[in-house]
Formats: structure tokens, sequence, C-alpha cells
């Protein structure tokens, strides 16, 4: 080959990989795009769970701590007595 056969070829070589390395990318980049909103959703949903469940407890604790009574004075509390065995 001559050199203005190898100059015609890079020619048409060079913008062939341009367009051809620029195509992959874009598609690369639009994939990355669409996982990434799809993980966004998913986290989204995964933080409705948590808060939801976040004020569940919170009711049940209400409830459990309400329902419990505590004795403020030592002697409100009551010990039970030992039978005596005569």
């Amino acid at each position: 080959m001559n050199a203005p056969s190898i100059e015609k070829v890079k020619a048409w070589l060079t913008p062939l990989l341009i367009t051809g390395f620029g195509s992959v990318l874009w598609s690369l980049f639009t994939e990355i795009r669409s996982d990434i909103k799809i993980l966004l959703s998913a986290n989204a949903e995964v933080q409705v769970r948590i808060s939801s469940l976040e004020r569940r407890l919170d009711g049940l604790e209400n409830v459990v701590y309400s329902q419990r009574t505590f004795a403020l004075k030592p002697e409100d509390i009551e010990v039970p007595k030992r039978p005596t065995n005569h």
C-alpha cells in the first residue's frame, strides 16, 4: 500500500471509530441513568416502609408505656412477705 491509500483509510476509519465509541458511551450512560432512576424509586419505597414502621413502633411504645405503672416512692413498692413456718 502506498501513502495516499493509507491516508484514505485513516480518513474513513477515524470518524467511524469515533462514532462507534461515542454511541457505545451514549448507550452506557443511558443505561446507568435508568439504573439510577430504578434504585432511587426503590429507595423511596424503602424509606416509606421505614417511616411507616417507625410510626407503628411509636404507637406500640405509647400503649406499652401508658399501661405501665412506676413507683414514685420506695414505700409504694410492695414486697411480698415470706410465710412463716411454725
